[in-house]
């Protein structure tokens, strides 16, 4: 049986228009305690490590790691407000700190897929290197050895896309039955996406047209910067100088601000639409379980 893609977006979009506060309300809220709880501790002067034989505690660093932490927990947040959006449960702004009182669990279920996607790229990335190895050393010529680089890269890229969507219900799973654990998740979304993963890949990719049209918006702005400092030439990529100069300007604070700023628009509408279509593809899935599995069934809601 295959999910009708549009059907489940349609239902998406029904059940966002319901909600109140409404989804662009969230979708703001989630923006400013991931993005703009990161441009606040960027603004924070924090001495880095220092030289010398004894290392000075890099408090950057330590930082940065707990920003990542913090904003892995509030993406689950959205995740849970999706799911009860999808289940029209009536969920309000707080649905995003609410996977704060189960942090320890999302983190270390985060972490464990992490770990499992890096194990499962390296050991694909050494069984892919070889023939490309073998190509390089025999001397086949310039045209096979750069097929068989794009061939290696795109092995590797299709690998990640594929590990990621394995383990991509995992959070709603978590969501649903939090005293489980943080590595039932994970098995158990490997065993529901297992020949369901090319049906997730269609309903991510409908959402192209949005991220290209966030991209072209960011890059137009950082186009006008770049032009405006008299550095958008062919010449960037060839002069060390002049792209060291474009890399600084690309990197300041006005150029990443407005760059962000201008994709915020389509952002309130797009992350809450993304976000409920995948809880209603978790649902579909979690209705097809036959009785008498392994897997656990869909809660009464």
């Amino acid at each position: 049986m295959e999910i009708d893609r549009i059907e489940l977006k349609r239902q998406a979009k029904e059940r966002m228009d319901l909600t109140q506060p409404r989804f662009w309300v969230v979708a703001l809220a989630f923006l400013a305690m991931t993005t703009g709880v990161s441009w606040l501790v960027s603004l924070i002067p924090l001495p880095s490590a220092g030289p010398g034989p004894i290392p000075v505690f890099d408090l950057n660093l330590f930082f940065q790691l707990l920003l990542m932490l913090y904003t892995t927990v509030v993406r689950f947040g959205l995740c849970l407000w999706a799911l009860w959006t999808y289940r029209q449960l009536d969920p309000d702004v707080n649905a995003l700190t609410q996977g704060f009182s189960v942090a320890g669990r999302v983190i270390i279920m985060e972490l464990g897929i992490y770990l499992r996607v890096l194990g499962w790229y390296f050991l694909v990335s050494m069984f892919l290197s070889m023939p490309v190895m073998i190509l390089l050393l025999t001397d086949s010529g310039a045209g096979l050895g750069l097929f068989s680089l794009l061939i290696f890269f795109a092995g590797l890229l299709a690998t990640i896309i594929i590990l990621r969507l394995r383990f991509a219900l995992a959070p709603y799973l978590l969501a649903d039955r939090p005293d489980d654990g943080p590595t039932l998740p994970i098995r158990r979304s490997a065993a529901l996406m297992r020949g369901w993963k090319w049906d997730l890949f269609k309903l991510e990719f409908s959402f192209i047209g949005w991220d290209l049209i966030n991209l072209a918006l960011s890059s137009g702005v950082t186009a006008f910067f770049l032009h405006r400092a008299g550095l958008l030439t062919p010449d960037i990529f060839l002069d060390e100088a002049l792209f060291v100069q474009a890399m600084n300007v690309i990197y300041s604070a006005p150029v990443v601000i407005l760059s962000t700023l201008v994709t915020v628009p389509i952002s309130l509408w797009l992350l809450p639409y993304r976000s409920t279509a995948r809880a209603g593809f978790y649902d579909a899935r979690m209705l097809a379980v036959p009785t008498g599995t392994n897997m656990p069934q869909m809660p009464p809601l």
